[in-house]
């Protein structure tokens, strides 16, 4: 498993790989993860560990980890910057390689999850080196998310970006998707149906469990009277994140109602200024908390909400969104009509779809909630039941390991 983030990173996409890395494990493979040394969000207690961040930097560590081999390479910590961010990834392109090559050993699979598209290459170049087939796990639609958000404005950039994009699917033996969305739209593309698997994103529903609203981390914060509207995960360009100072503002005379953000990334400062200068106080923006106490965090929220700017529904599908059902906590979503986060929702009961930036929409949704608890209750429950049948751990690893096999019977024959 080539991955840029990995446990115990606090983001999404390091949780989510950490979890399959020691499913497959269980399932019955030897499974090597090369990753970064904890750069994103790290808290206070991996920063002091010397196995993630020792006081004198190394190049890489090699450790077992409850069975899993994980060789992790040298990162600085995540800066705010784009530019500096690129560069990071830049330096993980190399160091990956090389550390691969030399260390990892013979290997049957190389799995890589994307965003960024780039780690493609170095898939190909090591399942060349490691005599392995590439599994390419498509999380985000790149480069349409970078090209829809406007960081690849030069032509002949986008050109390149979509020749590298070309290139690793030709030269994966299979591509894995969390969206059957993206699989009809990688077919259209030209991919080979055959290679397409839809594997869509996770949760452990037996740890993370519907919880009583009163709990420590509600008193701690003084959130277990309010009403309180939940936002956790990346602070990011695609989710177009001011809208909810707006949105907060629709509240601003109800003193029960409260909005909570949890989170970090590229566009945290512009939202903190945007707090601020708007000057309301029905708004509180907390960093990343300890993966542990994610249950008691979502526990809190009476309604989770997933803002999204206009096209990147169709690129993404936000895994707060699957976090929030297994909470048994209803959603607000904002995604076009013929996109996977709508067909989620609308399937499973779960929840509530508006229209991508409009804030009109998503304060009615949010008091319609309020004024109707047994109705998101209802949502609630019913969010929860469908993840638990459609989206378990055990049920979306034991898929990857189907595809694992697949592949491997594959190129034997």
């Amino acid at each position: 498993m080539l991955s840029l983030v990995f446990g115990p990173d606090t983001v999404s996409t390091a949780n989510m790989m950490s979890e399959l890395a020691h499913g497959l494990h269980d399932e019955g493979h030897r499974v090597t993860v090369l990753t970064s040394m904890p750069h994103y969000n790290p808290t206070p207690e991996v920063l002091k560990n010397p196995t993630y961040r020792a006081r004198l930097p190394r190049l890489f560590t090699d450790v077992d980890e409850d069975g899993v081999r994980v060789i992790r390479v040298y990162m600085p910590l995540k800066g705010q910057r784009v530019w500096r961010r690129a560069l990071d990834y830049v330096w993980f392109q190399i160091l990956t390689l090389i550390i691969g090559v030399s260390k990892a050993g013979r290997q049957d699979i190389i799995f890589v999850p994307s965003p960024p598209i780039t780690l493609g290459i170095n898939g190909f170049l090591l399942k060349f080196f490691l005599k392995g087939k590439m599994i390419y796990d498509v999380r985000e639609l790149w480069p349409d998310v970078p090209v829809r958000m406007g960081l690849l404005k030069n032509r002949v950039l986008i050109q390149l970006a979509y020749a590298i994009e070309g290139f690793v699917y030709r030269n994966s033996a299979a591509i894995t998707s969390i969206a059957r969305s993206f699989n009809a739209n990688l077919a259209s593309r030209g991919v080979p149906p055959q290679k397409l698997f839809f594997t869509p994103n996770f949760v452990d529903v037996e740890w993370l469990t519907p919880l009583p609203k009163t709990n420590d981390f509600a008193r701690e914060h003084g959130l277990e009277t309010k009403f309180v509207v939940f936002y956790a995960g990346n602070i990011g360009l695609s989710q177009g994140l001011e809208i909810l100072v707006e949105i907060a503002h629709g509240f601003e005379k109800e003193e029960d109602v409260q909005f909570l953000i949890i989170g970090d990334g590229a566009a945290r400062l512009r939202l903190e200024r945007a707090i601020q200068d708007s000057g309301l106080h029905n708004v509180r923006l907390l960093p990343f908390q300890p993966y542990g106490r994610v249950p008691e965090t979502y526990a809190t929220a009476d309604v989770c909400i997933s803002p999204m700017q206009f096209g990147f529904s169709y690129d993404t599908v936000p895994s707060k969104i699957y976090t929030a059902m297994a909470a048994g906590r209803p959603v607000v979503a904002a995604a076009e009509a013929d996109t996977e986060t709508t067909s989620l929702l609308q399937e499973s009961g779960g929840g509530i779809v508006v229209a991508p930036e409009s804030a009109r929409e998503m304060i009615e949704a949010i008091q319609r909630l309020r004024n109707s608890p047994k109705e998101a209750q209802q949502m609630g429950l019913k969010a929860r039941s469908w993840v638990v049948a459609h989206y378990s751990k055990r049920a979306v690893i034991k898929a990857y390991d189907q595809v694992i096999h697949h592949v491997v019977k594959s190129s034997d024959s």
